[in-house]
């Protein structure tokens, strides 16, 4: 119990948990920022299967309060995301790091 508390999975948790209670705040009208988030590819192998998806979900459930869309979320991932969230509308662009036409901007920077 008194060991150290420093991980990987327990870093990123702490990020991902802020960023989302950032984003309710706003959804909320409380802060003077966008309702926008973007997760730059949170890794599977630090969070584990189960939290990763659970990331998902809980996008999916903040997607529910309204009538319409409050908020814009964006998660980059280098781990298929779960099933559920592969196709429309969750699944707006897929790129890939090779060949060039396939990147964001089709190009080498």
């Amino acid at each position: 119990m008194g060991g150290d508390r420093r991980t990987a999975a327990i870093d990123s948790l702490k990020i991902l948990a802020f960023d989302l209670a950032a984003m309710c705040v706003s959804i909320e009208g409380a802060t003077r920022v966008p309702s926008f988030l973007l997760h730059d590819s949170p890794r599977e192998a630090d969070l584990g299967l189960s939290i990763y998806g659970r990331l998902f979900d809980i996008g999916q459930e903040l997607e529910r309060v309204g009538g319409k869309p409050l908020f814009q979320y964006i998660v980059t991932t280098t781990t298929a995301p779960p099933a559920e969230f592969r196709e429309r509308p969750y699944l707006q662009l897929k790129l890939h790091g090779d060949p060039p036409a396939q990147r964001l901007l089709g190009v080498d920077l």
